[in-house]
């Protein structure tokens, strides 16, 4: 009896020893019968993974090929050319094998056929590609051209996409086709270990699912992460990049307020002709510091497509005889001619933007005087009327060209194309260094283009270059105007109440700008030197209003701003922001928290409107509101109701008027007068245009009330009793 559970147990072993022995044997006879089926199937799968692989490697070898292309094309470095072409045998190798491979598949080998055409058609596009490349190399500019022109049809591209197209359909196909035959040897397996196997088959297949279930999530995983990784890292570069052009906005304007303010003062009170002329000087040669300093910061915007050009009427002969007197002092200390020339109907105004189209002047006459030790620096201006210009000065189109040539060191024909990239900077022939950042002739480039044109260069080494502006079809207009830097009406800051101003900076130039500003007024004028001496000095004193700066050491002015805002007593003294910023994302933070502000540098014009805007000004001596004059009755209705010109009127209304009301501010005002004329000229509507012409006069008296009177009153036709 105790051996019964023993021997039971033993018993029972035995007999599952017994049936697996059986189970084994019947599965081998199985096995062996089903042996060849599942080599055959085994072989075809392998066939399948042979031509999925070699697809794999087809494509591998595209992109290198497409590399190789692509840096020959750029750089002209023949070795790339040579590794080219040895990648496209390999490929026309691969497709060979992957036509044997799909020889009994039609619908398989038609794709590799197709493959095969575009590849080919693609090898011979872009050897004729390569070969203009290297006729441009040897200086066939016509070739460069149309090297260029070939890249920008996106033909090449074209081609890659029609190949991903048939690679992805062949890449399906022969995914049906391993899944099919990897199922039917999985049927096999399972059909002939059915018996003995089953559990191990159910857990087999168990974990082949959640193995590739958990691959597959792992991958989506990693994807993700890198997909997060990659977007913090570019939020982190973005933030990067606006915290030093902020910076180096700051840094560099907050001197540049100094240096234009005393300048500005200097103006003023000097008499000595020359030292008048060299007042002028600095105060030109600073505002086109500061237009290089904003053009700069807009790289960003240049380099993500939202930078926006604003034309206007513009004298390109004066514009040019401004850049030739920033110039001319340091072209005749070394002896090099600088002249300007004019053909065609240059004294008439282009519409252009002349900000964009002085900064790529000044960069190309920047370089040329740069680059050339003796001989002249020639600024060309040709303007080729396209439908020829009327005596009566009826308004036409023309193609601009500006030309610079000089007598200088020339640039290798290798680096013609270089010099144009960022950063990048041609070897000097002479082997002198010079300064410079690299980042001129990319940035002149790129607003060519967005001028619709071109900018270019040709060179001869030790014989100097010439670079060519092309911006076509330009609008020649009728009136006259002027880029001349004005000095303004006289600023009288007695037109204000009697004011205690406090002044916050931690720069005591800037502090003592503003009390130079002010110096005879009746206005009294306090300082501080950082946030907390001011939040101390406005509970003191209690000054009528604050002109704050924003960086400071100790405290802040946006810290010095709420500790003042947060007392009830002082709660309602204007903060004015005084910034060295100019992000505009800075622009509406600064609108939405201080009740002003004023950019660095700043002019008294500048400080004045700032001022008037919080406290009421008197009209300017010798002159009255505009609007109460009225010795003629005009007419309601425009003359010519042209509805484009109705419709940017509205428009005008609607999206500007309401802003400039809000937050006055004269240059803005002015534009607007401007603006309003060109519309009343098209409307043939003289009241309009009388209109046009108080705002202006206002804004030149600088005549707050007047011109908020005027801003609030703009004539409408749909309503000719609203003036």
């Amino acid at each position: 009896m105790p051996h019964r559970p023993s021997t039971f147990r033993y018993r029972v072993y035995n007999g599952l020893l017994l049936l697996a022995v059986v189970v084994v044997m019947g599965t081998s006879l199985m096995s062996l019968r089903a042996t060849s089926e599942l080599q055959a199937s085994v072989e075809r799968a392998s066939t399948s993974q042979q031509v999925l692989e070699q697809i794999h490697h087809f494509w591998g070898l595209l992109g290198d090929s497409e590399s190789h292309g692509l840096r020959f094309t750029i750089t002209g470095n023949e070795q790339y050319l040579t590794e080219f072409r040895h990648t496209v045998l390999e490929m026309d190798a691969a497709l060979d094998e992957l036509q044997v491979l799909t020889v009994d598949d039609p619908r398989q080998y038609a794709l590799v056929g197709t493959l095969r055409r575009l590849h080919r058609e693609r090898t011979e596009y872009g050897g004729v590609t390569q070969q203009l490349r290297l006729r441009a190399l040897r200086g066939d500019a016509a070739a460069g051209a149309e090297v260029e022109a070939r890249i920008r049809s996106g033909r090449g591209a074209r081609f890659l996409i029609e190949m991903k197209e048939a690679r992805d359909e062949l890449v399906r196909d022969e995914n049906a086709r391993l899944a099919e035959r990897n199922a039917s040897r999985n049927q096999m397996i399972q059909q002939n270990w059915a018996t003995v196997l089953v559990a191990n088959c159910l857990a087999l297949v168990a974990g082949l699912v959640g193995y590739s279930s958990t691959r597959r999530l792992q991958r989506r995983a990693q994807e993700a992460y890198r997909a997060e990784l990659q977007a913090e890292q570019a939020r982190r570069s973005s933030h990067d990049k606006s915290v030093f052009l902020a910076s180096m906005s700051h840094e560099i304007r907050t001197p540049m307020n100094a240096i234009f303010g005393f300048a500005n003062l200097l103006a003023d009170s000097v008499t000595d002709p020359t030292q008048a002329e060299h007042v002028a000087a600095i105060r030109k040669s600073g505002q086109a510091l500061l237009s290089l300093i904003n053009d700069v910061l807009d790289l960003s915007k240049m380099e993500a497509g939202k930078l926006e050009l604003r034309e206007e009427p513009t004298d390109i002969r004066e514009i040019v005889d401004q850049i030739l007197t920033m110039f001319r002092q340091n072209a005749s200390a070394r002896g090099i001619d600088l002249r300007a020339e004019f053909e065609g109907p240059v004294d008439r105004p282009l519409l252009v933007d002349p900000v964009r189209l002085r900064q790529v002047l000044i960069n190309l006459v920047s370089n040329a005087v740069k680059y050339t030790e003796r001989g002249s620096v020639t600024v060309r201006i040709v303007c080729v009327p396209r439908n020829g210009v009327s005596a009566g000065g009826d308004e036409s189109e023309c193609d601009l060209r500006a030309e610079v040539v000089d007598t200088g060191t020339g640039i290798p024909a290798h680096q013609l194309g270089v010099i144009f990239e960022p950063f990048e900077q041609g070897d000097s022939p002479d082997g002198k260094s010079r300064e410079g950042t690299g980042l001129g002739l990319s940035i002149a480039r790129r607003l060519a283009a967005l001028m619709g044109g071109s900018l270019h260069a040709e060179s001869t080494l030790g014989s100097g270059s010439r670079f060519v502006l092309d911006a076509p079809g330009r609008r020649i207009c009728a009136d006259p105007v002027t880029q001349q830097p004005t000095s303004g009406p006289a600023i009288d800051f007695d037109r204000l109440p009697p004011l205690d101003v406090l002044v916050v900076d931690d720069v005591a130039w800037n502090r003592d700008l503003v009390s130079a500003y002010l110096r005879g007024s009746h206005h009294r004028v306090r300082q501080a030197e950082d946030g907390q001496f001011a939040v101390d000095e406005v509970r003191r004193a209690r000054p009528d209003v604050v002109l704050m700066d924003l960086r400071m050491p100790r405290m802040s002015g946006e810290q010095a701003l709420l500790q003042i805002k947060s007392d009830p007593e002082s709660a309602l003294v204007p903060v004015i922001a005084v910034t060295a910023s100019s992000m505009s994302n800075d622009e509406n933070w600064l609108r939405n928290r201080f009740d002003g502000y004023v950019r660095k540098p700043f002019s008294r014009a500048d400080l004045f409107t700032a001022l008037a805007a919080h406290f009421d000004a008197a009209p300017a001596p010798g002159t009255s509101p505009a609007v109460a004059e009225a010795p003629e009755p005009l007419s309601p209705l425009p003359g010519r109701p042209d509805p484009k010109a109705l419709a940017a009127l509205q428009r005008l209304y609607a999206d500007e008027v309401p802003s400039l009301r809000a937050h006055l501010r004269m240059r803005e005002a002015g534009a607007l007068a401007e603006r309003l004329a060109r519309l009343a000229a098209d409307l043939d509507w003289p009241r309009l245009q009388a209109h046009a012409g108080e705002l202006a006069a206002a804004v030149e008296a600088f005549d707050v009330p007047a011109i908020r009177k005027l801003l609030d009153d703009c004539p409408m036709p749909e309503n000719p009793t609203d003036e």
